[in-house]
């Protein structure tokens, strides 16, 4: 009798633990943050949320999952969940504002008469540099970004290779490189048109513009739209997705 209360009782306390899903619950830390939603999205589990006026945010989350966090104002940022992460009770992430870069302006010494004829003769255009003029090989060679160098460096000899395929982290840059790899199609999407066009053309909040570029993501033909730069096509899919994105979201 004892040992079948004492069997219940196990049974029924790991039936509880295991039906408990964990969460990833911290705070976002921006400047003017106060008004501003942030997309979180659990790209592993294809499931995401957003924060409250505080910044507080809970997302379900496993350990290795892969989470970002992204909108039009601040940086994306991405992470994969670790055991620490989720028994940290003061989880704190912080994000930082876009920079956009204005192009630098030279100003002229050269006195302009209003005589067009004449000022494009006294004008002299310095040519631009490159291979071609200075008559060095052209080389059209893609540079290899940070996480792809790395993960270079991780395969670079028989045991490195060895080594960092047991202990994981091989395949923790390749996830990282993955999730590098989105976030640049996600802000290339961003930048494909002006914001008026996502708030005006296709009635999307503002704030709900990085999370419909991740559902654009989860089709293929979304890449190609993009580095091909076929804009009208772009925008033909742009508005076919956005009708079943508002579906999905529940947005009238």
């Amino acid at each position: 009798m004892i040992k079948s209360l004492l069997f219940l009782s196990i049974f029924f306390c790991l039936l509880n633990t295991y039906g408990q899903s964990e969460k990833l619950k911290g705070v976002i830390v921006a400047d003017s943050l106060e008004g501003f939603a942030i997309n979180i999205v659990n790209y592993t589990k294809k499931i995401g949320t957003t924060n409250d006026e505080r910044g507080v945010f809970e997302i379900p989350a496993a350990i290795n999952d892969s989470i970002i966090f992204s909108s039009v104002q601040y940086e994306v940022i991405s992470i994969i969940v670790s055991e620490r992460d989720l028994d940290n009770q003061n989880f704190q992430l912080k994000l930082y504002p876009v920079i956009q870069k204005l192009d630098q302006v030279n100003v002229s010494n050269i006195n302009l008469s209003g005589n067009i004829g004449k000022d494009t003769k006294d004008i002299k255009i310095k040519p631009h540099l490159d291979n071609r003029v200075l008559g060095l090989p052209i080389r059209n060679i893609k540079q290899p970004t940070l996480e792809e160098r790395r993960i270079y460096t991780a395969r670079s000899g028989p045991i490195d290779l060895l080594v960092n395929s047991l202990n994981g982290k091989l395949k923790k840059l390749k996830k990282l490189k993955e999730l590098a790899d989105l976030d640049l199609l996600i802000q290339k999407g961003e930048r494909s048109f002006d914001v008026a066009f996502f708030v005006d053309d296709l009635e999307l909040p503002e704030n709900l513009i990085s999370d419909f570029m991740y559902y654009c993501a989860e089709d293929t033909y979304f890449e190609n739209l993009l580095e091909n730069t076929k804009r009208l096509s772009l925008l033909e899919f742009f508005q076919e997705k956005v009708s079943s994105y508002k579906k999905y979201k529940e947005i009238d």
